[in-house]
Parts: structure tokens; sequence; C-alpha cells
């Protein structure tokens, strides 16, 4: 009893008073008094539990109110389609983690239909999608359109070309995203309004699945710049393509809220990244 009034700058009678006023509000014994000495009974450890949990997460808000008035929600959940989601947005992640190096960031990849629906229902906080639905209910930015490129193996005959026609590509094994993709039936339209013929005995759910293809010499592909930048010097050529394939890419935002600061920060230096990183194949 001396101690805990010591340690709490009081009286040992009031610290008797606020035990059996504990006590009487708890319906609970919760020591035991021998010799003039307080033993705490079962019933006071398990309450003492509970009440350091509480102290944890009222330390939690604290500090959850402090990043929102420094960061804006302290957490970034972002979603995106594998393309951008496995390749460019890490690299986006990166720079953005220098300038905010307190933030908890995580990447949710999906479909665009998916993505959609996990920014609608404020799971993520931005999304990036190849597309948007009809029903869609979320704020679109779109984000700069991109010019496929054509990716063949270092060791291939047509490496030595400055560009790649439709033409070109007939009769080669044709590396292509599973059918269903967005992309898939984009390409496969124009090879066959260019009257073009592949082989199409390989396919992959995801982009940079089928440039790691191209580069063990299994075949050739159309890709996404943004994707293609992983494969640079990694036994790959990557050339300008014709007729002109554009990929379409759109973020996405909450419905009905004003972008935190944080959101906002981070939706600016990814359309920064994305026309830095296709200025480069444009040149």
């Amino acid at each position: 009893m001396t101690s805990a009034a010591r340690d709490l700058q009081t009286t040992q009678p009031n610290v008797s008073r606020l035990i059996a006023q504990l006590e009487d509000e708890t319906r609970l014994v919760l020591f035991d008094r021998t010799g003039g000495r307080l033993l705490p009974r079962p019933e006071a450890r398990a309450l003492f539990r509970e009440v350091q949990r509480v102290f944890v997460g009222l330390k939690s808000l604290t500090y959850a109110a402090d990043t929102i008035r420094n960061l804006g929600s302290g957490r970034l959940r972002i979603g995106a389609v594998p393309g951008i989601g496995l390749s460019f947005l890490p690299r986006v992640v990166e720079r953005f983690k220098r300038t905010r190096p307190g933030v908890n960031i995580s990447i949710h990849t999906n479909s665009s239909i998916t993505v959609e629906q996990w920014v609608s229902s404020q799971f993520c906080d931005i999304g990036i999608v190849a597309f948007v639905s009809g029903a869609a209910t979320c704020q679109i930015t779109r984000l700069p359109d991109a010019q496929a490129l054509c990716m063949v193996p270092k060791a291939h005959r047509l490496a030595r070309r400055t560009a790649i026609k439709a033409s070109d590509l007939r009769g080669e094994e044709f590396i292509s995203m599973c059918q269903g993709d967005g992309s898939r039936e984009n390409i496969d339209q124009l090879f066959e309004a260019e009257g073009v013929e592949r082989k199409l005995t390989l396919e992959a759910q995801y982009s940079a699945t089928c440039c790691e293809m191209v580069k063990l010499g299994m075949g050739v592909t159309l890709v996404h710049p943004l994707v293609a930048t992983d494969f640079v010097g990694q036994g790959v050529k990557v050339l300008p393509f014709s007729p002109s394939l554009c990929y379409r890419s759109f973020l996405l935002y909450p419905p009905h809220d004003v972008a935190p600061q944080l959101v906002s920060e981070f939706a600016t230096l990814l359309q920064c990244e994305i026309e830095r990183e296709l200025k480069v194949w444009s040149e």
C-alpha cells in the first residue's frame, strides 16, 4: 500500500478509498487483505490484463491521430491490375517511401473489375485499372495512354530491326495473355484486321510471365512499356510496334470522398512516374 501511494503520489487512505470504490463499481473482490498487505486475487489480475489492452488501444489511437494529422491516413492500400502492380507500381512505392518512410503501404493485385469493387467499397484508397465498368461509382481519372511495344529474344532474327510491323510476326510463336484478358482481345483483333496469322501455343495470366518466356527464347509478345522496363538488358530486345495499339489505364478513388493528402501525393507521384517512363520509350 505504501509503494502504491508513493507511485501515485497520494496518501495510503486515498489508495484504500480508490480500491474500495473500484471493487464496489465492478462488484468484484480484487484483493485479499493479509497483515496490512493487499494480495491481488485472480480477478484482479484478469482485470489488469484488460486494462492493459485498453491502454494499448488508446496509445494506438493517439498514434493514429498524429499520423493522420501529418500524413493523411497513415496507411495506403493500393489496388492495381497485375501488369501495373507486379512491375511498375513497386518502383513508384519505393520512390514514395523516400519522402514518407513512416507510411504503411500495401499493394493488392487483381482484375480491373475486382480493383474497382475494392475502391468502391473503400477497401483500397486508390486503384489503377485497365478499364472501368459502366456501373462504376468511383471517381475516375484517366492516366496517360501507352503504345504497345514488341519484345523479342535478343538472338531472334527480328532483334536487328529498328521497329516491328504486325506483318513481321507472321508465323511467329506469339506468347499471348490468357483468354478473357482485355488486352488479349485487342491484340487478336489487330492481327486479324492485318491478316496476320501467328502460332498461338503459349499464353500466360500475367504480362511479366509472357516477358519471362520471351527472355527464355520461347517466342515474341506485345507488352506495355511500363512492364517492358523491367526486362531491358535481360536478353530481350524491345522495339516500337505498328500499327499502333493503345493501352489505356485509369486511376480510381472512392466515391463521394475528398482524397486525403496522402492519397493525393501518391497519385501525383504515380502520374509523374508514368509520364517519365513513357517518355523514355517515346524518345
